[in-house]
């Protein structure tokens, strides 16, 4: 096995030689008509008894030495040239692949690339580093979804008991109004536990491919059921539909498409203004929701992002469009955000 260096210099090597022998009859010509010209006319008038013609040697060498110095040029610049185009591209071939390996692979799917074994030592070694890279980020991501999962289940019946305590709380005679509202207060920590618990579940059962059970589902009907109760949140935000087609199906698991539609729907209530509008635009591929808002436009890479959340003003966890995320992988969906004049749009492409 050789190395990328060796491997260029013998290709490049062969290249040139090969130019050259191909050229050995420009030089022979060159020879011919500059350097033995004059030579071979001397000789031929030696020969025939007649007067040496007159020559000019200085001026042929020079000329020869040039048109030889061109040829060598031209013939070292060809071979750079082959070598660049069509033998360096063989060469980083398997590097090539293993970049295209990369672009494909995820973590969520938790399949480690299959690296092409290459007779070059520096791409192996590339290889090998990559795959022990990424075989310990898929252990840690393993670890750290079986962590979730498990505190989540593990919560459940603690924040249970701890909402029932409260219940029995409230019950007690002769509260004073002091310890009502801290009861109240531990309410609200206890439903703000019990919701980010509920996601991370949620997340860690998508994570899980748990949600096997697919059907075809009309995204017209769904909006058109689902809106009247979800416009029950929005107060003074008006709503306005811009329905382009009469029916579109899709295939996806029922409970996670309402789960999408209900994260959005509350993210864009969340962040509106008073007096707000939210758009829900439906095309022959594509599902948009859209909200007016008085934050700046967000930022792409953290959007996302579990836990990231764009204004400490809200209230929310920073789970609803982790959520998203997770559900339109699942399901073989892109997702995209946009922010066009004061509005931000959030595009599902289906």
């Amino acid at each position: 096995m050789k190395s990328l260096l060796q491997k260029s210099l013998s290709r490049f090597t062969i290249c040139t030689v090969i130019i050259l022998l191909l050229a050995t009859p420009l030089f022979y010509l060159l020879t011919k008509y500059f350097y033995a010209e004059d030579l071979r006319e001397i000789v031929e008038a030696a020969q025939s008894g007649v007067p040496l013609p007159k020559t000019d040697l200085e001026q042929d060498m020079i000329v020869g030495i040039a048109l030889q110095f061109v040829l060598i040029m031209s013939v070292l610049l060809a071979s750079l040239i082959l070598m660049l185009k069509l033998i360096s591209k063989r060469l980083w071939a398997p590097f090539d692949e293993t970049l295209r390996q990369l672009e494909h692979f995820s973590l969520e799917k938790e399949i480690p690339p299959l690296f092409t074994v290459s007779d070059i030592k520096e791409f192996n070694r590339l290889n090998s580093v990559l795959t022990q890279l990424i075989k310990n980020n898929l252990r840690s991501y393993k670890i750290q979804k079986e962590f979730t999962e498990n505190a989540s289940h593990e919560l459940q019946t603690p924040l249970a008991v701890f909402q029932s305590k409260l219940d029995l709380l409230l019950q007690q005679p002769n509260m004073t109004q002091q310890q009502a509202e801290i009861v109240l207060s531990l309410y609200e920590v206890s439903a703000r536990l019990t919701r980010l618990n509920k996601n991370l579940l949620l997340l860690a059962k998508i994570d899980n491919k748990q949600y096997t059970q697919m059907e075809l589902i009309d995204i017209v009907q769904i909006i058109e059921r689902t809106l009247p109760l979800l416009s029950e949140f929005t107060q003074e935000i008006k709503i306005r539909k811009e329905i382009q087609v009469t029916s579109f199906t899709i295939r996806a698991n029922k409970a996670l498409l309402e789960s999408l539609i209900n994260n959005l729907f509350i993210n864009a209530v969340r962040h509106n203004v008073v007096k707000g509008e939210i758009t829900i635009i439906i095309t022959p591929n594509q599902l948009i929701i859209s909200n007016t808002s008085s934050e700046e436009q967000l930022d792409k890479e953290l959007v996302f992002e579990r836990f990231h959340r764009s204004s400490e003003k809200i209230n929310g966890n920073g789970l609803g469009l982790a959520i998203v995320k997770a559900i339109c992988n699942f399901h073989g969906w892109g997702i995209d955000y946009q922010y066009n004049a004061g509005n931000h749009e959030f595009i599902i492409n289906f």
